[in-house]
């Protein structure tokens, strides 16, 4: 009865565990009063996404060689309108390692947030294993539930494909908990309770026929 006690458990936890992905994508939510994250470190050729859930009109920018303008090159520039998204691959060809600063305006031209990303370059040996530099996490593209938003962002990422998990503006409405896993989870402990139910009452028939 033990045994089967603690292969119910391990079933009812074993949906919880997280396992990790590789990835080459650092995602930027841009929300109505915040951006999250707004500093990050990534690697040369990995690529920085920006994408909006609100419903501003922004744009973003960055001024490769600290000019002034941002028509040269390697500047970048990106309209970022409601719902939409933008990106840049920090290639290696075009970005060396150093501080990049990425500015997010409002329609009207005013600075709203500021993204500080810190390339580093790749010198590895394709031959070795990379170790991540401090604060960057392989994996960052990766959306377990396929809701659209990439999970080291998501406040559930476990929910339904479709759900609205991060709506538009900035207050966090919940999870879903209507999902198959969920569902499964409750069931099997529902029956765990009932088997420890019989277990018990089986134990007390026993002591009582002693």
């Amino acid at each position: 009865m033990r045994l089967a006690l603690a292969l119910i458990f391990l079933i009812i936890v074993t949906p919880m565990a997280v396992s990790a992905h590789g990835a080459d994508k650092m995602s930027v939510i841009v929300r109505g009063t915040r951006m999250d994250p707004d500093t990050v470190q990534m690697v040369q050729n990995d690529t920085v996404e920006f994408t909006s859930v609100n419903q501003s009109n922004r744009s973003v920018r960055m001024d490769f060689n600290n000019d002034g303008d941002h028509d040269d090159e390697h500047d970048f520039t990106c309209n970022l309108p409601s719902g939409a998204i933008c990106s840049l691959e920090m290639n290696i060809t075009n970005y060396t390692g150093a501080l990049y600063v990425f500015e997010i305006l409002e329609e009207d031209g005013n600075l709203a947030f500021t993204l500080n990303l810190t390339l580093i370059n790749d010198t590895h040996d394709p031959n070795t294993n990379i170790t991540p530099p401090g604060g960057y996490s392989f994996g960052d593209s990766a959306d377990v539930d396929n809701d659209g938003v990439p999970d080291n962002v998501d406040m559930c990422v476990n929910t339904e494909p479709g759900v609205d998990v991060l709506p538009i503006g900035d207050t966090f409405q919940g999870c879903n908990t209507d999902s198959d896993d969920n569902t499964l989870q409750v069931l099997l402990a529902i029956i765990s309770v009932g088997l420890i139910g019989v277990w018990l009452i089986v134990r007390s028939q026993q002591k009582g026929l002693e």
